[in-house]
């Protein structure tokens, strides 16, 4: 079932908003590889360099934010499936001295 969410995933159009992730990070079948990769395709990394950021983009900001603490709290459980992060060593460096969670660095 987890393929067919990720499906879902690549096919869609962000113009579109947010309402199809959100049906999929509700979904029992999601778990931390999906929430994650959900999280950087809704460009988790501009939310992870300034927090204060996008306050124009309301609706982007409640959606990342969410997720983000969703994912801090252990909502989304972590199975077989796996996810490479696509940060830089460089990104993934300037965000460990700013203190961001080791989960958002790492691959699953």
């Amino acid at each position: 079932m987890n393929d067919k969410l990720r499906q879902l995933l690549n096919e869609y159009n962000w113009d579109e908003g947010f309402d199809l992730p959100k049906e999929l990070l509700t979904n029992h079948d999601c778990d931390l590889a999906l929430a994650m990769e959900i999280f950087y395709l809704a460009d988790g990394y501009s939310y992870l360099i300034d927090k204060s950021s996008g306050a124009s983009l309301k609706e982007w900001k409640q959606f990342v934010e969410k997720l983000y603490f969703d994912i801090l709290e252990g909502k989304y459980i972590k199975t077989t499936c796996s996810f490479k992060n696509p940060l830089t060593k460089v990104q993934r460096y300037k965000l460990k001295m700013q203190g961001i969670p080791d989960i958002f660095l790492e691959d699953i």
